[in-house]
């Protein structure tokens, strides 16, 4: 978290960041965030992904709103400033990566069916940012539905989603493999703390 703060606060982009923790972990979330970012919010999130995000709609006013998983804790702050730029004039914005890899289906038994043509398919990452409006108006249709993220909520209503050139190394920390991986990049100095300033910036621990 204190990564993905640091990040979003780093971009320049946001008047407030929020971080949405689950309804039983607030007072948690908030003993690991307050000492270091005093100024963030915590906003207590729903039981699913679709409702932590209208939660987090809920808490701010802004017209831009960005949506970010703590999982990608490698974002880079010139990430969130594009896609927030890019949401202001275009409405909705996702990062993500154009795949590389051959593509195939399989059955239930693992055997392959068929080869995707894997042009014009993305690897979908955040952050994401859309228009308020636009967010308003995807909670308004989506009634009780869960999304996987937040821009298939818009595809959902209508709205169309630009995508936005990610990082390959904005990864998604999933498994123990992925945190193991985390923490050599960091060991080896191919990821870095962003640059904060104010009190933040001496009370966060290197790590």
């Amino acid at each position: 978290m204190a990564w993905s703060i640091a990040a979003a606060d780093a971009s320049g982009a946001f008047d407030e960041i929020f971080v949405v923790a689950a309804p039983g972990r607030v007072s948690t979330v908030e003993a690991v965030v307050h000492p270091l970012y005093p100024r963030v919010r915590i906003v207590a999130g729903g039981h699913t992904r679709t409702a932590s995000s209208w939660a987090a709609l809920d808490a701010t006013g802004a017209e831009i709103v960005a949506l970010h998983d703590a999982a990608r804790p490698f974002v880079s702050p010139t990430l969130f400033a594009r896609c927030v730029e890019i949401a202001r004039r275009d409405g909705a914005a996702a990062a993500g990566l154009p795949l590389a890899d051959t593509v195939r289906r399989a059955d239930e038994a693992g055997a392959s069916v068929e080869e995707l043509e894997r042009d014009g398919l993305w690897q979908v990452q955040t952050p994401q940012a859309f228009q308020r409006a636009l967010l308003e108006d995807a909670r308004t249709r989506a009634g009780d539905r869960a999304f996987t993220d937040d821009a298939a909520a818009l595809i959902a209503a209508g709205s169309r989603v630009r995508m936005v050139p990610g990082e390959r190394r904005n990864l998604k920390i999933t498994t123990s493999e992925d945190l193991a991986y985390a923490r050599e990049l960091v060991a080896k100095g191919l990821a870095a703390l962003p640059a904060i300033s104010g009190p933040a910036a001496r009370a966060l621990p290197p790590r």
